[in-house]
């Protein structure tokens, strides 16, 4: 009996020890609409689609209250004064827009790609946050269909760096929601439209000089759940 006892005590003693060991983390899962300016590529210039924002944050106040039990990863990028975003690595590869634009005359889709943000804070209490950053690279992929009846359809792939102003609001901690206007400036990579023979051709300089700047205004809806992470 005295050993069934040790047994139930150790058990519970290294649960709780292993608990001590994780701190809570919140995950961000942030969507919303998204409208695209987008000249020279179709007939119209005005197009919709999606914006997303998925992160982990180290938060000020998690710093704060869990100074010793921050996870590794997150230590030396620790500031007291602003939360912090992390995004794994195959994120990456879920594009930040997503334009989907649907039309009877032409139509456009595709997603823009960003990988690293350089933020400045201009306006931060309680409730709202202003900041502006600069988001590089950007990596652009546009299918477009300029005719309903004759397709005229292209593939086109750019790079470039993104000017970004952001509005949010903080309704609580589990509650945010972001207006952001972002430009979006292209490199053109390569532009390929189908000839008659059904193989590719690249696109004339002109082409190339009519896609280099994109407008997106977007309204994100942030919605914060907690993980548990090692410390």
């Amino acid at each position: 009996m005295k050993i069934l006892i040790l047994l139930l005590v150790l058990l519970v003693s290294l649960s709780w020890s292993k608990e001590k060991q994780k701190v809570e983390v919140p995950i961000n899962i942030g969507v919303g609409p998204a409208f695209f300016w987008i000249p020279g590529v179709v007939g119209r210039e005005l197009h919709s689609g999606t914006k997303f924002d998925f992160y982990e944050i180290l938060t000020s106040k998690m710093q704060k209250e869990n100074e010793n039990k921050t996870p590794k990863k997150y230590k030396k990028f620790e500031n007291k004064k602003e939360e912090i975003h992390f995004s794994p690595l195959w994120m990456s590869f879920i594009p930040k827009y997503l334009i989907i634009s649907p039309g009877a005359e032409n139509s456009i889709y595709g997603g823009i790609w960003s990988f690293l943000s350089i933020e400045e804070t201009i306006f931060d209490n309680k409730f709202i946050k202003l900041d502006a950053e600069v988001v590089l690279p950007t990596i652009s992929y546009l299918y477009t269909n300029a005719q309903k009846n004759a397709p005229n359809t292209q593939h086109l792939l750019g790079i470039g760096a993104m000017l970004r102003y952001n509005n949010t609001i903080r309704f609580n901690e589990k509650f945010l929601a972001t207006l952001a206007y972002g430009h979006n400036f292209n490199l053109p990579l390569f532009t390929i439209g189908p000839i008659p023979n059904n193989t590719y051709k690249e696109a004339n300089t002109s082409e190339r000089q009519q896609w280099f700047q994109t407008g997106v205004l977007s309204l994100v809806f942030h919605f914060r759940f907690n993980t548990k992470q090692k410390t």
